[in-house]
């Protein structure tokens, strides 16, 4: 399930170690403006780790509405206060892919912050994926763009972000914001250990509600995943990979002919 598009903190790093500098962001954002302006009502709202479209989401989370006023206040309370030029701090913001849709979205929130609370973005450039991929996953960044799956399951593809034992350099889409609750690790292995439906969604529930407080990274919007072929193709994957799957076994049905040939038949 997914994908999930993040705005990821390096909690390793100052000033965004100080949760009011990433709280003061959040206020900052305006995701319905996202949604509905820059990518037409075509994607939803993310308000955690776990997708809108898994059971075990729960919105009984902050939801971080637009307070430009209350951003600034905890920025001034976290001691960073603006030059004579109204700047406050300048960062760089990460993401993958050149020519992507992450582009938009690194110059609207660039734009946006400065305008608003006066930090300063920078936006890296690349060569490509893999010298992303190095930078982000050893810690060498302080904001990054990104997108990650859900999967299946919360134990599939959400644990890997939020976990303390998670943080390793070199791994990318693992727990690369530096993150560690031990109060989240609980609940993520007492969820994962539990067969009751019910009692697992409770335990995601107050998990989804303490990494949201936590803010290692702000939810942006989720965007829909389909797969679209001909027809004629025949044995496609309909599972939660979709088109990510090996497709090994996938062929192209053979068209009939108008009329019954058994020599043609092979």
């Amino acid at each position: 399930m997914g994908a999930l598009f993040w705005l990821g903190f390096n909690l390793q790093k100052k000033p965004f170690s100080d949760l009011r500098v990433r709280q003061a962001i959040a206020y900052c954002i305006d995701r319905d403006f996202i949604v509905q302006t820059l990518l037409k009502g075509t994607a939803q709202k993310a308000t955690g780790p776990i997708s809108p479209d898994s059971p075990f989401y729960s919105p009984a989370v902050e939801q971080f509405g637009v307070d430009i006023d209350k951003a600034n206040e905890l920025l001034d309370a976290a001691g960073c206060p603006r030059d004579a030029g109204g700047r406050r701090f300048q960062a760089a913001i990460d993401y993958p892919t050149e020519g992507s849709i992450f582009v938009s979205f690194a110059e609207y929130l660039r734009q946006d912050l400065l305008r608003k609370i006066g930090v300063e973005l920078i936006i890296s450039k690349f060569k490509g994926y893999a010298q992303w991929a190095d930078k982000i996953s050893n810690g060498r960044f302080d904001l990054s763009l990104d997108v990650v799956f859900n999967w299946g399951d919360p134990m599939i593809g959400v644990h890997r972000t939020y976990d303390c034992d998670n943080i390793r350099k070199g791994l990318i889409y693992s727990n690369n914001q530096g993150y560690c609750n031990p109060e989240v690790n609980r609940l993520m292995e007492a969820a994962g250990a539990e067969m009751n439906l019910a009692k697992r969604k409770v335990l995601y529930a107050e998990f989804q509600k303490l990494v949201v407080e936590d803010l290692p990274v702000y939810y942006l919007f989720k965007t829909p995943h389909r797969t679209i072929y001909n027809k004629n193709l025949a044995e496609i994957d309909d599972n939660i990979w979709g088109s990510l799957g090996p497709m090994d076994q996938v062929f192209w049905r053979k068209q009939p002919s108008a009329k019954f040939d058994p020599r043609n038949n092979q």
